[in-house]
């Protein structure tokens, strides 16, 4: 499997603002040009995207660069094009979990937040976020650019079969009430207006329905002693195709 995407820099930070997971055929590698050429045009898309996946935010590196130094701190110079990125953390795990079934297919992976940044989850960050969406379809300016930080929630149309959340347990509808609408928007858009297959890792104790009214699905990136049972969980997810919601304990 190889991960491809683009980023993007403003204002001193990186985002990553699209990419894809490309599920090799035997003995098979390509690069960035060949996979433009399979999402060239709107049948190349619909052909060959299978799927969806939605995480939080994005933690990655380009190949050839260190993942544990900030990158504009390395002369990286390959902003707003398509590029290698390395297959670590997170994407690991959805490459042991679909590897093998999909040879010749693209999985896109798409974030609530572009933002490359591991402390995502600072409160000062959070109020700028919330404060944004606040303020997303009016004419007003933005603290992050609204066309590479977040997603048109209202209008998202997610490609493929299934669309995979795995945004994590910690949107809070009462701290950050634009956050929590801007990701049920995103969850009913693609539940209810567009009849997509969703699904996702949920705790066995909370229920499948309590996890989508309160839109808690579990992500790889928990740093909690459920981990290695949120990863089951979305392993077995893929067992199935399109995958299911599965509950971990």
């Amino acid at each position: 499997m190889q991960y491809f995407g683009t980023l993007e820099t403003k204002y001193e930070e990186v985002f990553l603002t699209s990419s894809y997971l490309y599920f090799n055929k035997e003995n098979e590698e390509i690069d960035a040009k060949q996979l433009k050429q399979l999402i060239k045009t709107t049948k190349d898309k619909k052909k060959n995207i299978i799927g969806t996946i939605i995480l939080y935010n994005p933690v990655v590196t380009p190949i050839g660069y260190d993942s544990n130094k900030y990158l504009l701190d390395q002369d990286f110079d390959k902003f707003d094009e398509m590029i290698e990125l390395k297959c670590e953390n997170y994407i690991t795990l959805f490459k042991h979990a679909m590897q093998g079934k999909f040879d010749g297919k693209l999985v896109e992976i798409i974030n609530l937040f572009n933002l490359v940044e591991k402390n995502i989850d600072a409160s000062s960050l959070l109020m700028k976020f919330d404060s944004d969406l606040e303020i997303y379809y009016s004419q007003q300016n933005t603290e992050f650019d609204r066309d590479i930080m977040y997603l048109d929630c209202k209008n998202i149309i997610p490609k493929g079969k299934f669309v995979f959340f795995a945004w994590g347990e910690k949107v809070n509808p009462k701290e950050f009430i634009y956050i929590n609408n801007y990701a049920q928007t995103i969850f009913r858009r693609c539940k209810d207006e567009l009849n997509k297959n969703v699904a996702f890792a949920y705790k066995r104790e909370k229920t499948l329905q309590w996890s989508e009214d309160f839109i808690q699905f579990a992500s790889p990136m928990q740093a909690s002693k459920f981990k290695g049972s949120i990863e089951k969980a979305i392993k077995k997810s893929f067992e199935s195709f399109p995958p299911i919601s599965e509950p971990y304990n």
